[in-house]
């Protein structure tokens, strides 16, 4: 059985009842306006909202509800002036840029010694084969190398060439006290200037640099 209010209605089998809140009526597909419900009962305000609906009267939360004070005229606001340094950050960059220049120069200072330690050890290869180069030059202008003999003196000359290694010395080059030794002078009608016209023994040079100056014959003008 069912208990009855003193008003007679029954209330053993009541249901639930809910507010409509749709903005748009499914029936017409108009707006409704605002505030207007659909015909079944309104939710009394005791019952609570249903879980993940946002409640529309609730307010946003503000900027002062998370502790944050935003001033009423932000315009104004600029970036933060730099804190001026402190003395150990100061020292810290000193320290910083005094390693980073010993670090340049110290690299620069390798780079030259790992040169100058080339350089020393291909002229001591150079002076080594200075005897043989001798020899293979005074055959080549005898015309004894010929054959496969000459195909090996050409390799040979060319791998020093990649080197950087030349032999100088011809005759009819100008006299240059730098790169050349005078061990015979003679006067000539025929030249102007000082002039090679024997070379005894070529030179040999790494880049600029001089190993051996080429021992020469010297033509002179006459006086």
């Amino acid at each position: 059985m069912t208990a009855e209010n003193p008003d007679g209605r029954d209330t053993g089998d009541q249901g639930f009842s809910f507010k409509d809140n749709r903005r748009i009526d499914p029936e017409t597909g108009q707006a409704r306006p605002a505030g207007q419900a659909d015909g079944g009962a309104d939710t009394p305000q005791s019952e609570q909202q249903p879980e993940g609906q946002p409640d529309a009267e609730q307010p946003a939360a503000d900027a002062s509800d998370l502790g944050v004070e935003i001033p009423d005229d932000a315009s104004g606001i600029e970036d933060a002036e730099p804190q001026p340094e402190s003395d150990e950050a100061k020292r810290y960059l000193d320290d910083l840029q005094r390693l980073n220049a010993e670090y340049a120069a110290y690299r620069r200072r390798s780079e030259r010694d790992q040169q100058a330690a080339r350089t020393a050890g291909l002229q001591d290869a150079v002076e080594a084969l200075m005897p043989v180069l001798d020899e293979v030059k005074l055959a080549r202008e005898a015309g004894d190398v010929t054959g496969p003999y000459e195909k090996h003196v050409d390799r040979l000359l060319e791998a020093l060439g990649k080197l950087e290694v030349v032999q100088y010395g011809e005759a009819g080059e100008i006299f240059d006290p730098n790169i050349h030794d005078a061990l015979m002078q003679q006067p000539s009608a025929d030249v102007e200037e000082p002039t090679v016209f024997m070379v005894m023994q070529p030179g040999y040079k790494i880049g600029d640099r001089v190993i051996r100056a080429a021992r020469v014959g010297v033509h002179l003008p006459e006086a």
